[in-house]
């Protein structure tokens, strides 16, 4: 079977996207080759292997399956293809040796053409390849697939301009055979052509509404511009058609957590991680969302699991922070300490400052806060903790300076807003606090937090009518079924 575009247009256009893609690939063969699956893990295998040839994870699994291949008699799993699929009326013949005395009468055949010119795609000698699919639309003006495979290769020679002629033409002869227009809008993704990139997803969605790769890539469209509930919407169509997509869950639980729906993200994940066992960004999602869920055992359970995979500066981080909220600050300062070994970091400096704090190094604290504002003097709350640093000492006078510094500060993130209002409701000014909430929601209308945010004040000043009032608008805006 050909290879699809929506991994080939992108890895010539956008290299970090097909490092992710392999990644992926890489754990659903693993899951294969577990469930003794060895063609399907093979597949994928080959995937990974043609867009990185030196992936040595990939090579050693492979080299591990081919022998139990050969002594492995049974047929392959019938499971229907889910990646590719063929032109719906015309379904080109697998590669098979062939008798001497066929050769002549093969020869003539286009989809014999067709499938030739396959072998030398996929051994990356995309001139011959090119040939033979020549070839084949010679003797088959209407071979659709011919006319999708010639696209993929002159998107390979970086002839964009000839692609988009031969996808166009390959829907034209069939218009249910929608790869070649999921494959188009990958090109004019490659190519920063945002308008063409969604007209013809959705084109492939009006022409065949079960394309669920046309529906993934529109979500994931969405989900790069924010707008995070049309990729729920288009990401759970994809779940509808095919369940066992395993990405799709990977690509909501981002969009839940991002719209604050941690509950949600933990099922997506959940659910992503029967496909993935082992993937260490799942896990490290897992460790966020439980974390925003203050269910902190759990989290670190989770973070833990994704640092013996994969051992990052991210992943330590957030362990840190997670070990700072169970109130372990001496083994979190110990790790803020050791991430500023390799970088200077005005948050891992804020933590520090308030690991400090809490064990009541306040100048060892004062020092560090004022180190993150040196980095970054546009975060109120870095302010604020320093001031508190100066209330714990008796330093009034400092105290209302740094306070003082942080109310006058623009806010450039939501995060601001929120901690701005915690800010004039500690001292006092819980008109501030509402209006500075507000003024967020209007600039921010989707990000829940700052509804939750509100709804506590008013929960604190023994508001009813405006706490019901908030808690009802967030019902109605949030909640999903």
């Amino acid at each position: 079977m050909f290879v699809a575009l929506a991994s080939v247009a992108l890895q010539f256009a956008n290299s970090a996207f097909a490092s992710e893609l392999t990644d992926d690939y890489f754990d659903i063969a693993t899951n294969y080759f577990n469930s003794n699956n060895y063609a399907k893990a093979l597949e994928y295998l080959d995937s990974v292997i043609k867009f990185e040839p030196d992936n040595i994870r990939a090579i050693e699994l492979k080299n591990k399956i081919l022998p139990m291949c050969a002594e492995n008699t049974e047929k392959p799993s019938q499971e229907p293809e889910k990646v590719l699929s063929p032109a719906p009326e015309s379904t080109p013949p697998a590669v098979v040796k062939l008798h001497p005395a066929d050769v002549e009468k093969v020869t003539y055949n286009s989809d014999y053409y067709n499938a030739k010119g396959q072998e030398f795609y996929q051994k990356k000698e995309i001139d011959t390849a090119i040939e033979y699919f020549q070839k084949a639309l010679k003797l088959n003006k209407k071979n659709a697939q011919a006319c999708n495979n010639l696209a993929m290769s002159y998107c390979l020679k970086k002839k964009p301009d000839e692609a988009i002629k031969y996808f166009k033409r390959a829907n034209f002869l069939n218009k249910t055979y929608t790869q070649p227009l999921v494959n188009l809008a990958m090109l004019y993704r490659g190519l920063g052509n945002e308008k063409e990139q969604v007209y013809y997803l959705k084109k492939a969605i009006k022409y065949n509404p079960n394309d669920y790769m046309a529906y993934y890539w529109l979500g994931d469209y969405y989900k790069n511009r924010g707008e995070y509930p049309e990729a729920i919407k288009n990401f759970k169509e994809v779940v509808k058609i095919d369940p066992k997509f395993s990405q799709v869950y990977l690509s909501l639980a981002v969009s839940f957590f991002e719209t604050e729906e941690f509950n949600y993200t933990i099922l997506a994940l959940n659910q992503y991680r029967e496909f993935c066992p082992n993937s260490d960004f799942a896990f490290f999602l897992m460790a966020r969302a439980n974390l925003a869920l203050c269910r902190y055992p759990d989290a670190k359970t989770y973070i833990e699991k994704a640092i013996a995979i994969n051992d990052t500066g991210e992943y330590q981080f957030e362990l840190a922070k997670i070990n700072y909220y169970l109130e372990d600050y001496p083994c979190a300062l110990s790790i803020f300490q050791n991430l500023l070994k390799s970088s200077d970091s005005a948050e891992v400096f804020n933590y520090v400052g308030l690991c400090n704090y809490k064990l009541k190094n306040i100048e060892v604290a004062i020092a560090n806060f004022n180190k993150a504002i040196e980095l970054d003097g546009l975060r109120p709350i870095y302010y604020y903790n320093l001031a508190q640093c100066y209330k714990s000492l008796g330093d009034k006078k400092n105290y209302t300076k740094y306070v003082n510094a942080a109310t006058k500060i623009t806010p450039i993130n939501y995060q601001d807003f929120i901690d701005l209002s915690y800010i004039y409701y500690d001292n006092a000014n819980p008109a501030y606090a509402i209006n500075s909430l507000s003024d967020a929601i209007k600039r921010y209308p989707d990000v829940k937090s700052l509804y939750l945010s509100k709804l506590k004040i008013y929960e604190a000043l023994g508001d009813n009518l405006h706490y019901n009032e908030t808690k009802d608008l967030i019902e109605m805006r949030f909640n999903r079924k």
